[in-house]
Protein backbone atom coordinates (compact mmCIF):
# COMPACT_ATOMS: atom_id res chain seq x y z
CA UNK A 1 0.00 0.00 0.00
CA UNK A 2 2.59 2.33 1.05
CA UNK A 3 4.54 1.97 -2.04
CA UNK A 4 1.58 2.50 -4.05
CA UNK A 5 0.32 5.57 -2.42
CA UNK A 6 4.38 6.53 -3.27
CA UNK A 7 3.86 5.88 -6.86
CA UNK A 8 0.48 8.20 -7.34
CA UNK A 9 2.19 10.21 -5.19
CA UNK A 10 5.47 10.67 -7.63
CA UNK A 11 2.86 10.71 -10.62
CA UNK A 12 0.63 13.33 -9.11
CA UNK A 13 4.08 15.76 -9.04
CA UNK A 14 4.87 14.87 -12.11
CA UNK A 15 2.23 16.24 -14.15
CA UNK A 16 2.58 19.38 -11.77
CA UNK A 17 6.54 20.21 -12.44
CA UNK A 18 6.00 23.02 -14.85
CA UNK A 19 3.76 24.96 -12.69
CA UNK A 20 6.24 24.07 -9.93
CA UNK A 21 8.94 24.97 -11.78
CA UNK A 22 7.37 28.44 -12.89
CA UNK A 23 6.64 29.00 -8.88
CA UNK A 24 9.94 28.51 -8.08
CA UNK A 25 11.23 31.37 -10.29
CA UNK A 26 8.73 33.82 -9.13
CA UNK A 27 9.74 32.39 -5.36
CA UNK A 28 13.69 32.88 -6.02
CA UNK A 29 12.74 36.27 -7.51
CA UNK A 30 10.96 37.19 -3.75
CA UNK A 31 13.45 35.54 -1.67
CA UNK A 32 10.48 33.36 -0.30
CA UNK A 33 13.37 30.86 1.04
CA UNK A 34 10.90 28.86 3.41
CA UNK A 35 8.33 28.23 0.46
CA UNK A 36 11.33 27.64 -2.38
CA UNK A 37 12.44 24.57 0.78
CA UNK A 38 9.40 23.07 1.25
CA UNK A 39 9.17 23.29 -2.99
CA UNK A 40 12.41 21.87 -2.88
CA UNK A 41 11.53 18.50 -0.98
CA UNK A 42 8.50 18.05 -2.59
CA UNK A 43 10.34 18.30 -6.33
CA UNK A 44 12.90 15.91 -4.84
CA UNK A 45 10.54 12.83 -4.61
CA UNK A 46 10.44 12.61 -7.67
CA UNK A 47 13.52 10.89 -9.47
CA UNK A 48 15.79 13.81 -11.73
CA UNK A 49 13.03 16.42 -11.54
CA UNK A 50 15.31 18.50 -9.32
CA UNK A 51 17.79 19.08 -12.53
CA UNK A 52 15.37 21.33 -14.16
CA UNK A 53 15.15 23.06 -10.48
CA UNK A 54 18.56 23.57 -10.58
CA UNK A 55 18.95 24.98 -13.97
CA UNK A 56 16.82 27.18 -12.60
CA UNK A 57 18.61 28.56 -9.53
CA UNK A 58 21.79 28.33 -11.76
CA UNK A 59 20.37 30.83 -14.37
CA UNK A 60 18.73 32.98 -11.07
CA UNK A 61 21.82 33.40 -9.88
CA UNK A 62 24.03 34.54 -12.35
CA UNK A 63 21.22 36.80 -13.56
CA UNK A 64 21.38 38.87 -10.36
CA UNK A 65 25.27 38.34 -9.79
CA UNK A 66 25.52 40.45 -13.44
CA UNK A 67 23.44 42.78 -12.53
CA UNK A 68 24.70 43.51 -8.70
CA UNK A 69 28.29 43.58 -10.73
CA UNK A 70 26.95 45.89 -13.37
CA UNK A 71 25.93 48.53 -10.64
CA UNK A 72 28.94 48.78 -9.20
CA UNK A 73 31.09 48.30 -12.46
CA UNK A 74 31.96 51.75 -13.10
CA UNK A 75 32.85 52.07 -9.86
CA UNK A 76 34.89 49.16 -9.32
CA UNK A 77 37.37 49.51 -12.10
CA UNK A 78 38.96 52.37 -9.99
CA UNK A 79 37.88 50.56 -6.64
CA UNK A 80 39.49 46.40 -6.27
CA UNK A 81 37.91 46.93 -2.43
CA UNK A 82 34.36 47.48 -4.39
CA UNK A 83 34.84 44.90 -6.98
CA UNK A 84 36.24 41.58 -4.57
CA UNK A 85 33.96 43.06 -1.80
CA UNK A 86 30.87 42.61 -4.37
CA UNK A 87 31.92 39.13 -5.58
CA UNK A 88 32.41 37.72 -2.03
CA UNK A 89 28.64 39.48 -1.27
CA UNK A 90 27.44 36.80 -3.77
CA UNK A 91 29.84 34.36 -2.55
CA UNK A 92 28.06 34.67 0.71
CA UNK A 93 24.87 35.22 -0.09
CA UNK A 94 23.73 32.35 -2.57
CA UNK A 95 26.08 29.38 -0.49
CA UNK A 96 23.56 30.82 2.27
CA UNK A 97 21.07 29.61 -0.21
CA UNK A 98 22.02 26.51 -1.42
CA UNK A 99 22.99 25.24 2.19
CA UNK A 100 19.70 26.63 3.96
CA UNK A 101 17.47 25.86 1.44
CA UNK A 102 18.82 23.12 -0.95
CA UNK A 103 19.81 21.13 1.58
CA UNK A 104 23.47 21.43 0.72
CA UNK A 105 22.48 19.32 -2.12
CA UNK A 106 25.86 18.16 -4.44
CA UNK A 107 24.07 18.99 -7.20
CA UNK A 108 23.67 22.63 -6.16
CA UNK A 109 26.66 23.10 -4.57
CA UNK A 110 28.73 22.22 -8.40
CA UNK A 111 25.52 24.70 -9.85
CA UNK A 112 26.77 27.44 -7.45
CA UNK A 113 30.54 26.92 -8.33
CA UNK A 114 30.12 27.10 -11.69
CA UNK A 115 27.99 30.47 -11.41
CA UNK A 116 30.89 31.93 -9.39
CA UNK A 117 33.87 30.94 -12.23
CA UNK A 118 30.96 32.26 -15.23
CA UNK A 119 30.92 35.50 -13.05
CA UNK A 120 34.65 36.12 -12.67
CA UNK A 121 35.02 35.48 -16.29
CA UNK A 122 32.38 37.71 -17.78
CA UNK A 123 32.73 40.54 -15.14
CA UNK A 124 34.66 43.20 -17.28
CA UNK A 125 37.00 40.29 -19.04
CA UNK A 126 38.92 37.61 -18.23
CA UNK A 127 42.42 40.01 -17.14
CA UNK A 128 39.96 42.17 -15.46
CA UNK A 129 38.83 39.91 -12.25
CA UNK A 130 42.65 38.87 -12.05
CA UNK A 131 44.28 42.30 -11.89
CA UNK A 132 41.55 43.94 -9.58
CA UNK A 133 42.22 40.86 -7.08
CA UNK A 134 46.18 41.51 -7.25
CA UNK A 135 45.33 45.20 -6.22
CA UNK A 136 42.68 44.52 -3.88
CA UNK A 137 46.09 42.62 -2.41
CA UNK A 138 48.27 45.16 -2.70
CA UNK A 139 46.16 47.70 -0.70
CA UNK A 140 45.78 44.68 2.41
CA UNK A 141 49.18 44.06 2.11
CA UNK A 142 50.79 48.03 2.16
CA UNK A 143 51.60 50.14 5.04
CA UNK A 144 49.27 52.21 5.90
CA UNK A 145 46.15 50.34 5.41
CA UNK A 146 43.82 51.58 8.24
CA UNK A 147 40.57 50.26 6.61
CA UNK A 148 41.57 46.63 8.05
CA UNK A 149 42.26 45.45 11.69
CA UNK A 150 45.21 43.39 11.80
CA UNK A 151 42.55 40.80 13.02
CA UNK A 152 40.75 41.01 10.16
CA UNK A 153 43.42 40.49 7.49
CA UNK A 154 43.89 36.47 8.25
CA UNK A 155 40.12 36.26 7.82
CA UNK A 156 40.43 39.20 4.08
CA UNK A 157 43.13 36.60 2.70
CA UNK A 158 40.58 33.52 3.08
CA UNK A 159 37.93 35.76 1.29
CA UNK A 160 40.78 36.34 -1.41
CA UNK A 161 41.41 32.84 -1.83
CA UNK A 162 37.97 32.05 -2.53
CA UNK A 163 37.28 34.50 -5.49
CA UNK A 164 41.26 32.94 -6.60
CA UNK A 165 39.77 29.84 -6.95
CA UNK A 166 37.29 30.78 -9.48
CA UNK A 167 39.56 32.77 -11.39
CA UNK A 168 39.89 31.34 -14.66
CA UNK A 169 43.63 32.81 -15.52
CA UNK A 170 45.49 32.44 -12.59
CA UNK A 171 49.15 32.85 -14.64
CA UNK A 172 47.37 36.51 -15.20
CA UNK A 173 46.47 36.96 -11.20
CA UNK A 174 49.98 36.15 -10.85
CA UNK A 175 51.82 38.44 -13.01
CA UNK A 176 50.20 41.17 -11.53
CA UNK A 177 50.47 40.14 -7.70
CA UNK A 178 54.47 39.46 -8.72
CA UNK A 179 54.56 43.00 -9.81
CA UNK A 180 53.09 44.69 -6.85
CA UNK A 181 55.06 42.37 -4.58
CA UNK A 182 57.79 43.59 -5.92
CA UNK A 183 57.35 47.10 -5.65
CA UNK A 184 55.95 46.48 -2.11
CA UNK A 185 59.51 44.65 -1.09
CA UNK A 186 61.80 47.14 -3.30
CA UNK A 187 59.89 50.36 -1.75
CA UNK A 188 59.77 49.25 1.75
CA UNK A 189 55.92 49.44 0.99
CA UNK A 190 55.05 45.98 2.99
CA UNK A 191 52.96 46.32 6.30
CA UNK A 192 54.69 43.07 7.55
CA UNK A 193 56.67 40.06 5.93
CA UNK A 194 54.82 38.01 8.36
CA UNK A 195 51.42 38.61 5.98
CA UNK A 196 53.26 38.33 3.04
CA UNK A 197 54.34 35.27 3.73
CA UNK A 198 50.78 33.68 4.62
CA UNK A 199 49.29 35.32 1.85
CA UNK A 200 52.05 33.63 -0.56
CA UNK A 201 51.48 30.41 2.05
CA UNK A 202 47.81 30.23 0.69
CA UNK A 203 48.58 30.86 -3.23
CA UNK A 204 50.85 27.84 -2.59
CA UNK A 205 48.46 25.61 -1.60
CA UNK A 206 45.95 26.81 -4.30
CA UNK A 207 48.27 26.57 -7.06
CA UNK A 208 51.56 24.44 -6.07
CA UNK A 209 54.89 24.91 -5.69
CA UNK A 210 55.96 25.98 -8.72
CA UNK A 211 53.33 28.85 -9.19
CA UNK A 212 54.91 30.84 -6.09
CA UNK A 213 58.20 29.76 -6.33
CA UNK A 214 59.26 33.08 -7.95
CA UNK A 215 57.23 34.96 -5.06
CA UNK A 216 59.36 33.23 -2.69
CA UNK A 217 62.50 33.64 -4.41
CA UNK A 218 62.09 37.57 -3.90
CA UNK A 219 61.74 36.75 -0.64
CA UNK A 220 64.90 35.06 -0.56
CA UNK A 221 66.79 37.87 -2.18
CA UNK A 222 65.54 40.44 0.25
CA UNK A 223 66.60 37.82 2.90
CA UNK A 224 70.25 37.66 1.34
CA UNK A 225 70.64 41.18 0.48
CA UNK A 226 70.57 42.39 3.97
CA UNK A 227 73.45 40.83 4.80
CA UNK A 228 75.54 42.42 1.78
CA UNK A 229 75.63 45.91 2.96
CA UNK A 230 77.42 45.11 6.54
CA UNK A 231 79.58 42.57 4.60
CA UNK A 232 80.42 45.37 1.92
CA UNK A 233 81.54 47.84 4.85
CA UNK A 234 84.10 45.22 6.13
CA UNK A 235 85.41 44.89 2.74
CA UNK A 236 85.35 48.77 1.82
CA UNK A 237 87.78 49.15 5.32
CA UNK A 238 90.19 46.16 4.15
CA UNK A 239 90.87 47.70 0.99
CA UNK A 240 90.57 51.14 2.06
CA UNK A 241 88.12 52.91 -0.52
CA UNK A 242 87.53 56.32 0.18
CA UNK A 243 84.83 58.73 -1.88
CA UNK A 244 82.17 56.34 -1.20
CA UNK A 245 78.14 57.43 -0.55
CA UNK A 246 76.39 55.90 2.17
CA UNK A 247 73.79 53.37 0.89
CA UNK A 248 72.06 50.41 1.12
CA UNK A 249 71.68 47.90 -1.43
CA UNK A 250 69.46 44.81 -3.01
CA UNK A 251 70.45 42.09 -4.89
CA UNK A 252 68.11 41.07 -6.86
CA UNK A 253 67.51 37.74 -9.28
CA UNK A 254 66.84 38.42 -13.04
CA UNK A 255 64.79 35.70 -13.42
CA UNK A 256 62.50 35.99 -10.51
CA UNK A 257 62.23 40.27 -10.44
CA UNK A 258 59.55 41.54 -13.40
CA UNK A 259 62.15 43.77 -13.56
CA UNK A 260 63.82 45.14 -16.77
CA UNK A 261 67.26 46.88 -17.21
CA UNK A 262 66.99 50.65 -17.94
CA UNK A 263 68.55 52.68 -21.08
CA UNK A 264 72.18 53.46 -20.54
CA UNK A 265 73.08 56.75 -19.10
CA UNK A 266 76.16 57.89 -17.87
CA UNK A 267 76.34 58.20 -13.67
CA UNK A 268 78.27 60.85 -12.25
CA UNK A 269 81.41 60.28 -10.67
CA UNK A 270 79.52 61.00 -7.22
CA UNK A 271 77.64 57.75 -8.00
CA UNK A 272 79.86 55.75 -10.02
CA UNK A 273 82.55 55.48 -7.57
CA UNK A 274 80.37 54.05 -4.89
CA UNK A 275 78.67 51.31 -7.74
CA UNK A 276 81.72 50.17 -9.06
CA UNK A 277 83.33 49.91 -5.30
CA UNK A 278 80.69 47.39 -4.71
CA UNK A 279 80.52 45.62 -7.80
CA UNK A 280 84.09 44.85 -7.36
CA UNK A 281 83.29 43.38 -3.63
CA UNK A 282 80.09 41.40 -5.44
CA UNK A 283 82.39 40.11 -8.74
CA UNK A 284 84.99 38.88 -5.92
CA UNK A 285 82.51 36.82 -4.07
CA UNK A 286 80.53 35.53 -6.92
CA UNK A 287 82.86 35.14 -10.11
CA UNK A 288 81.06 35.21 -13.00
CA UNK A 289 77.79 36.97 -12.03
CA UNK A 290 77.51 40.78 -13.66
CA UNK A 291 75.03 43.07 -11.79
CA UNK A 292 72.91 45.56 -13.88
CA UNK A 293 71.84 48.74 -11.67
CA UNK A 294 68.31 49.27 -11.94
CA UNK A 295 68.00 53.20 -12.21
CA UNK A 296 63.99 53.33 -12.52
CA UNK A 297 63.72 51.90 -9.09
CA UNK A 298 66.51 53.69 -6.70
CA UNK A 299 66.51 56.71 -4.92
CA UNK A 300 68.57 58.63 -2.86
CA UNK A 301 68.74 61.81 -0.81
CA UNK A 302 70.77 65.13 -1.98
CA UNK A 303 71.68 68.39 0.88
CA UNK A 304 71.16 71.54 -0.93
CA UNK A 305 74.39 74.11 -0.28
CA UNK A 306 72.84 76.77 -2.40
CA UNK A 307 70.06 78.13 -0.17
CA UNK A 308 70.47 80.41 2.82
CA UNK A 309 68.39 77.53 4.85
CA UNK A 310 69.53 73.84 4.13
CA UNK A 311 67.27 71.28 3.00
CA UNK A 312 67.31 67.45 2.10
CA UNK A 313 65.75 66.50 -0.97
CA UNK A 314 64.47 62.80 -1.66
CA UNK A 315 65.31 62.25 -5.38
CA UNK A 316 64.93 59.66 -7.43
CA UNK A 317 68.31 58.41 -9.57
CA UNK A 318 67.56 60.53 -12.55
CA UNK A 319 66.78 63.62 -10.77
CA UNK A 320 69.92 63.19 -8.75
CA UNK A 321 71.88 62.40 -11.66
CA UNK A 322 70.35 66.27 -13.17
CA UNK A 323 70.81 67.96 -9.91
CA UNK A 324 74.49 66.83 -9.65
CA UNK A 325 75.31 68.48 -12.63
CA UNK A 326 74.77 71.80 -10.82
CA UNK A 327 78.23 70.94 -8.50
CA UNK A 328 79.78 71.66 -12.26
CA UNK A 329 78.26 74.78 -13.92
CA UNK A 330 75.36 77.03 -12.61
CA UNK A 331 73.59 76.94 -15.88
CA UNK A 332 72.52 74.63 -18.62
CA UNK A 333 70.83 74.21 -21.18
CA UNK A 334 68.92 71.35 -21.75
CA UNK A 335 70.99 69.91 -24.81
CA UNK A 336 74.18 70.03 -22.54
CA UNK A 337 72.37 67.94 -19.77
CA UNK A 338 71.46 65.19 -22.52
CA UNK A 339 75.00 64.99 -23.88
CA UNK A 340 76.70 65.25 -20.01
CA UNK A 341 74.25 62.68 -19.17
CA UNK A 342 73.32 60.81 -22.08
CA UNK A 343 69.68 60.08 -20.61
CA UNK A 344 67.10 59.52 -23.23
CA UNK A 345 65.72 63.11 -24.02
CA UNK A 346 61.59 62.05 -23.14
CA UNK A 347 62.86 60.42 -19.96
CA UNK A 348 65.44 63.80 -19.39
CA UNK A 349 62.45 66.35 -19.78
CA UNK A 350 59.91 64.76 -17.61
CA UNK A 351 62.62 64.72 -15.01
CA UNK A 352 63.32 68.61 -15.39
CA UNK A 353 59.62 68.99 -15.69
CA UNK A 354 58.80 67.77 -12.24
CA UNK A 355 62.16 69.89 -10.77
CA UNK A 356 60.96 73.44 -12.76
CA UNK A 357 57.40 72.51 -11.45
CA UNK A 358 58.79 72.20 -7.79
CA UNK A 359 60.50 75.68 -7.98
CA UNK A 360 63.64 74.21 -7.56
CA UNK A 361 64.96 74.66 -10.59
CA UNK A 362 64.40 77.80 -12.75
CA UNK A 363 64.08 78.62 -16.59
CA UNK A 364 64.40 81.96 -17.77
CA UNK A 365 62.45 80.48 -21.36
CA UNK A 366 59.30 79.74 -19.48
CA UNK A 367 57.11 82.84 -17.89
CA UNK A 368 55.55 81.82 -14.26
CA UNK A 369 51.89 81.83 -15.54
CA UNK A 370 52.91 78.78 -18.02
CA UNK A 371 54.88 76.85 -15.18
CA UNK A 372 51.78 76.85 -13.04
CA UNK A 373 49.20 76.35 -15.70
CA UNK A 374 49.92 75.11 -19.16
CA UNK A 375 53.67 73.75 -18.68
CA UNK A 376 53.75 69.95 -20.47
CA UNK A 377 57.40 68.15 -20.46
CA UNK A 378 57.24 68.09 -24.51
CA UNK A 379 57.15 71.98 -24.04
CA UNK A 380 60.54 72.12 -22.79
CA UNK A 381 62.93 73.04 -25.78
CA UNK A 382 66.90 71.14 -26.16
CA UNK A 383 68.14 75.40 -26.25
CA UNK A 384 66.39 76.24 -22.85
CA UNK A 385 68.70 77.38 -20.27
CA UNK A 386 68.05 75.93 -16.81
CA UNK A 387 69.50 77.11 -13.48
CA UNK A 388 69.42 76.73 -10.32
CA UNK A 389 66.43 78.48 -7.79
CA UNK A 390 68.83 80.51 -5.19
CA UNK A 391 65.77 81.60 -3.72
CA UNK A 392 64.27 78.35 -2.88
CA UNK A 393 62.43 78.24 -0.16
CA UNK A 394 60.36 75.51 1.41
CA UNK A 395 58.06 75.08 5.02
CA UNK A 396 59.40 71.76 4.66
CA UNK A 397 63.20 70.53 5.54
CA UNK A 398 62.92 67.51 4.21
CA UNK A 399 61.31 67.11 0.11
CA UNK A 400 59.87 64.64 -1.57
CA UNK A 401 60.71 65.22 -5.06
CA UNK A 402 60.44 61.57 -6.27
CA UNK A 403 57.34 61.31 -8.46
CA UNK A 404 56.54 58.51 -10.86
CA UNK A 405 57.36 58.98 -14.29
CA UNK A 406 55.89 57.50 -17.37
CA UNK A 407 58.79 56.46 -19.47
CA UNK A 408 60.17 54.27 -16.55
CA UNK A 409 58.66 50.89 -15.23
Amino acid sequence: MGGGLKKVEEVLIRDQLDVIYSESKALLRNERHQDLALLFKLVNRVPNATNELKKIVENHIYEMGINTIERVSGTAINDPKLYIETILDIHKKYLILVQNVFNNAQDFIIALDKVKKRLTQTAGSTTKSPELLARYCDILLRKGNKGVEETDLEEKFNQIMIVFNYVEDKDVYQKFYSRMLAKRLVGQLSASDDYEESMISKLKQAGGYEYTSKLQRMFQDIGVSKTLVPEYEKYRENHRATGIADFSILVLSSNSWPFSAPPNFILPIELKLTFDSFTDFYIHRHNGRKLTCLHQHSKGELQTFFTRQKYILQVSTYQMVVLLLFNKALNWTVERMQDETQIKSELLLQVLFGLLKSKLLVCTDINEDELDEDLKDTNIKLNYSIRLATNFKSKKLRINLNVPLKSVE
